[in-house]
């Protein structure tokens, strides 16, 4: 079977004793490459990989990423992310409602003194996803930051065309 990767235009760089020590390769193979390897990686380190967002308020502590346009995203909250059981009056009618669906369709489910994710789910925006986990309004923009404290606003998520 032919392989899918041409290697023909790979080159190696050979130290004095015939080793290959490097190879130097055209970029869009190592796309290709790198795109492999992102594929077999281990189950566990592919979703630490996309859940590059974290949001920890009072006893809850998410996960999860944008998806779709960068101007307008949605955001995936990963499973085993947690929420706030208790909510504020001020939390829209809308969000309450979203909470008890997602009670009785199991998404979330009574862990303790938390609310726990027991699969992926996608909220329409980043602040829908923060709302529900803190059980009060935010700006999911400026809420859901990446593991050097950056938001999604500062990332340039959000912004207008």
């Amino acid at each position: 079977m032919e392989s899918p990767l041409d290697f023909s235009k790979v080159n190696f760089i050979v130290d004095n004793e015939g080793h290959k020590t490097a190879a130097i390769l055209p970029y869009e193979l190592y796309q290709q490459l790198m795109a492999l390897k992102s594929l077999i990686a281990a189950p566990d380190e592919a979703v630490e990989t996309q859940a590059e967002f974290e949001f920890a308020v009072k006893q809850a502590v998410a996960f999860g990423y944008p998806v779709g346009a960068k101007h307008k995203p949605n955001f995936v909250v990963t499973k085993g992310s947690t929420a706030n059981i208790s909510d504020a009056d001020s939390l829209r009618p809308a969000v309450q409602a979203l909470r008890d669906q997602l009670i009785q369709e199991h998404v979330l489910c009574h862990e303790g003194d938390v609310l726990q994710f027991m699969r992926d789910y996608q909220f329409s925006s980043p602040s829908a996803a923060a709302c529900m986990i803190a059980g009060n309004a935010r700006s999911g923009l400026d809420a859901w930051v990446d593991r050097w404290g950056k938001s999604l606003k500062v990332r340039g998520y959000g912004k207008k065309r």
